[in-house]
């Protein structure tokens, strides 16, 4: 990829929230739609998108809380959806609890990476990257 093509990642339209979502739930870049954005193994976060260069931190504090707050919207989620289910269904209190209780410790395991994904494209639908991020983003990929 030569350098004009890295710029152009990164100076471009702000895409819609839906899409950024839809980009973090398949653990892509929210703004600029790389693969394997910003986590190098599964557990393991890199500090910037390989892609377009952005800081996934943003330089603020209170960043991870965003993202911890997506994972309980997503595991919160199926489980009450199992449950709603399983009680509509007449499923036992055991079962249920049990299911349940697969689910809380699961769920938080597994989509650990889209959590921050999802934030990060959520947070940049409120908050554009600035000039001086999209700057520093274009600098780190002139080094790369």
């Amino acid at each position: 990829m030569n350098s004009q093509d890295k710029h152009s990642l990164v100076i471009h339209p702000r895409p819609g929230l839906v899409k950024m979502v839809l980009r973090g739930l398949v653990k892509r870049c929210a703004w600029c739609g790389g693969k394997r954005a910003f986590f190098t193994s599964f557990f393991k976060k890199g500090e910037r998108c390989n892609t377009c260069g952005l800081n996934w931190q943003r330089n603020l504090e209170g960043f991870e809380l965003g993202a911890a707050a997506m994972g309980v919207f997503l595991t919160f989620g199926p489980i009450l959806l199992w449950m709603t289910v399983a009680i509509l269904a007449g499923v036992d209190v055991v079962p249920l609890v049990v299911v349940a209780a697969a689910l809380a410790i699961f769920v938080p395991i597994f989509t650990y990476p889209l959590t921050y994904t999802v934030w990060f494209g959520v947070y940049l639908f409120m908050n554009e990257p600035e000039e001086e991020e999209l700057a520093d983003a274009l600098r780190w990929l002139d080094q790369v």
